[in-house]
């Protein structure tokens, strides 16, 4: 018997090691189907990784790019997870995403077995994700949002549209000090024309 993880509100089937669906975000069942004679026979699933603290090492948003790497781990006897966050308004993740993630004790071996496939060099790491990718002559690599690819010197996002460039610090009118907005071509206080 094939074992696999599904979704019973969305009818739809992931791998054993998948723990929430990227769907809707609910909780998926163990299943087992029946499988054709001449099939071999799929090994038992894999056991719940035990509990801890698991941080992301690896991320794609495609679950396939993720099956090589997980297989490492289960074979390797590392304990990991791949969780998924769907598309959410709040915080403009334009699709779902999956994780792959591993605790804190076992992080560098993992991240030592996973360094040497040629699979893991196609897919993100979740630590340069999270440390920005901003190169101070070329700008974001990735969106901080998405981690959708960005050309150089983008001010937006073109997948989740969100504002890379600008400052937090406040905009004044050279005349006459009031604070005004990067869309204001005259001053509202004054009138000055202001300057780019």
């Amino acid at each position: 018997m094939d074992f696999v993880r599904h979704c019973p509100h969305c009818h739809a089937d992931y791998r054993p090691e998948i723990q929430t669906c990227p769907e809707c975000g609910g909780e998926l069942e163990v299943r087992s189907e029946e499988t054709e004679e001449h099939e071999e026979p799929a090994a038992p699933p894999l056991p719940e990784p035990p509990p801890g603290a698991y941080r992301s090492l690896y991320y794609s948003f495609e679950a396939e790019e993720l099956a090589p790497l997980a297989d490492a781990l289960a074979g390797a006897g590392i304990p990991f997870r791949i969780d998924t966050s769907s598309r959410d308004e709040l915080t403009l993740v334009p699709h779902a995403r999956f994780d792959l993630r591993v605790r804190d004790e076992e992080r560098e071996q993992a991240r030592q077995l996973l360094a040497a496939l040629p699979e893991a060099a196609e897919i993100g790491i979740a630590e340069d994700a999270a440390g920005g990718g901003f190169d101070p002559s070329r700008g974001y690599a990735n969106c901080p949002a998405c981690s959708a690819a960005l050309p150089s010197g983008a001010l937006t996002c073109p997948e989740c549209g969100l504002t890379l460039g600008g400052s937090l610090e406040p905009l004044l009118c050279s005349a006459c000090g009031w604070e005004v907005s990067p869309s204001d071509k005259n001053c509202p206080q004054c009138g000055a024309l202001l300057e780019d």
